[in-house]
C-alpha cells in the first residue's frame, strides 16, 4: 500500500492551467480600474493542483453605478491528497483518486469528462462606487466546502487584510468559501494579484477550459443585469440552468 500512497500522493499527475497570456490588447479605464483592485487567493490546507499565476475575470457594470467582478482562480489539478481525513484515512482517497481525478491514475477521471482540463474555482465581488468615484469591496459569492453558494459581508472579505480581498479554500477541492481563518499566518498558500495578473476571461480559455458548464458557478457575473465591461465577444455557449438559478437566488 505504501508505494501506491507515494506514487499518487506524492507525484503529481500532469494537470492543466492557461497558457500565460502574452501582451494584452487596448486596456479601457474601466478595465484598468477593476485589474488595479488587488484581489488574494489562498489555502488553509494543503492540497493537490498548482495555482495559475493569473487571475481571470469577467465584469458587468450596474445601474446603481457600482460593478460586478467574477474572477476565475485555476488549479493544474484536484485531487483528494493533502490535510484532510481522505489522505489521512488513506483508502478513501485512494479510490477518488482511481475514479473522479485519474482513471486508474493514468486516463482523465469523471471530473474532466464532466467539467473539463484543469480545476476552475471562482468568487465574485461586488463593489460600490463611493462619492470619491473609487470602487470599494460592498459584498462577495462564493462556494463553501460542500458547493453551496455563500455571501460574505464586507467584513468578512476583508477580515485577513483590510487593503486587499481575501478568498481561501479550507477542503481539497479547492472551493474558495473558507470562513475560519483568524489571520493570514493561518494560510499556508497565499497568492495576491493586481494589475497586470489580473485579465479579462478570453473566450479561447472559457471554451478550453469548458467555463460555461457550469464551472466555478459564484464567478459568472454574465448572468447579473447590466453592460459587460471586461471586453470579451457575446458568449457562445449557453449557461448552465444550475449556474443561474443559483446565481438569482
Amino acid at each position: 500500500m505504501a508505494p501506491v500512497i507515494l506514487a499518487t500522493a506524492c507525484f503529481p499527475l500532469s494537470g492543466a492551467l492557461p497558457v500565460v497570456p502574452g501582451p494584452r490588447g487596448e486596456q479601457t479605464a474601466e478595465q484598468a480600474e477593476i485589474e488595479h483592485q488587488p484581489v488574494c487567493i489562498g489555502s488553509s490546507v494543503r492540497s493537490a493542483g498548482k495555482l495559475s499565476d493569473v487571475l481571470y475575470y469577467r465584469a458587468m457594470a450596474t445601474g446603481d453605478g457600482g460593478v460586478s467582478v467574477g474572477y476565475f482562480a485555476f488549479y493544474s489539478e484536484e485531487r483528494p491528497w493533502g490535510n484532510n481525513w481522505l489522505t489521512w484515512s488513506v483508502l478513501p482517497a485512494l479510490v477518488i483518486d482511481m475514479v473522479y481525478s485519474r482513471a486508474f491514475w493514468i486516463l482523465p477521471g469523471l471530473q474532466r469528462a464532466i467539467y473539463g482540463a484543469g480545476d476552475v474555482e471562482g468568487v465574485s465581488i461586488v463593489y460600490a462606487r463611493g462619492a470619491d468615484g473609487a470602487l470599494s469591496v460592498d459584498h462577495a459569492l462564493v462556494d463553501d466546502g460542500s458547493h453551496r453558494l455563500r455571501q460574505l459581508s464586507r467584513a468578512e472579505v476583508l477580515a485577513l487584510d483590510p487593503l486587499r480581498p481575501t478568498f481561501y479554500s479550507d477542503v481539497w477541492s479547492h472551493q474558495l468559501g473558507g470562513r475560519a481563518v483568524g489571520s493570514r499566518r493561518g494560510l499556508v498558500d497565499d497568492h495576491c494579484y493586481a494589475d497586470d495578473a489580473i485579465r479579462p476571461l478570453p473566450d479561447s480559455v472559457a471554451l478550453a477550459f469548458g467555463i460555461d458548464r457550469d464551472r466555478a458557478p459564484p464567478a459568472h457575473v454574465e448572468l447579473v443585469v447590466g453592460r459587460r465591461i471586461d471586453g470579451t465577444s457575446p458568449l457562445r455557449a449557453v449557461v448552465a440552468r444550475g449556474a443561474r438559478t443559483r446565481l438569482r437566488d
